[in-house]
């Protein structure tokens, strides 16, 4: 699936663990690329893959584009097309 994300876009989580559900609506703060640093708290976690800082009301995480559902906005060109077929 295919993302045209911004920043400050609101998205919802796809994935989750027992910290972090999935379904959690998040503001993307910004994208950071393979071989950038991420530093929250005190952790300091280099990149392997391109993703995103997303933001809850409670906490702070990164994921990656395909694990995020936008919530605004066409969500694939394939949609969009289908809308102007319409």
């Amino acid at each position: 699936m295919s993302h045209n994300f911004k920043a400050a876009d609101l998205a919802l989580t796809l994935v989750g663990n027992d910290l972090y559900p999935a379904m959690t609506q998040v503001e993307l703060v910004e994208t950071l690329k393979a071989g950038d640093v991420w530093i929250y708290k005190g952790l300091t976690l280099p990149l392997a893959k391109t993703v995103w800082v997303c933001r809850s009301r409670h906490w702070e995480m990164i994921y990656q584009a395909s694990d995020l559902m936008p919530l605004r906005g066409d969500f694939t060109p394939e949609q969009q097309k289908a809308k102007e077929a319409v």
